[in-house]
């Protein structure tokens, strides 16, 4: 083979190369781009509740529960629970401020 030939061939296989390359990239992102969606929407779908003592929000299948007055309440940690058991009426007082009736 003559030097042109074996240099045309080897540009030839580096541009083969680096096609798969950038192909094999994509991929791999169209893939962790749909992963990450898919995890987004299953985090969407689960139900969470504002903790009425903290006011953040807590997913209810992690929850720890407590009852009063008919109604079920969910909180973060037990700390939160056991501050909610002493004097409930405050912080279910505190939790309909937005309604403008307390």
């Amino acid at each position: 083979m003559s030097l042109l030939t074996q240099n045309l061939a080897w540009v030839l296989l580096s541009g083969v190369a680096l096609s798969a390359l950038v192909a094999w990239q994509r991929y791999m992102s169209r893939r962790e781009n749909s992963n990450s969606t898919e995890l987004h929407r299953a985090q969407e779908c689960t139900p969470t509740a504002d903790d009425p003592v903290t006011g953040n929000s807590v997913r209810i299948a992690h929850a720890i529960a407590a009852n009063f007055e008919g109604k079920t309440y969910f909180f973060e940690s037990e700390s939160s629970r056991a501050v909610f058991q002493q004097d409930p009426e405050r912080y279910i007082h505190r939790h309909h401020r937005h309604h403008d009736c307390c």
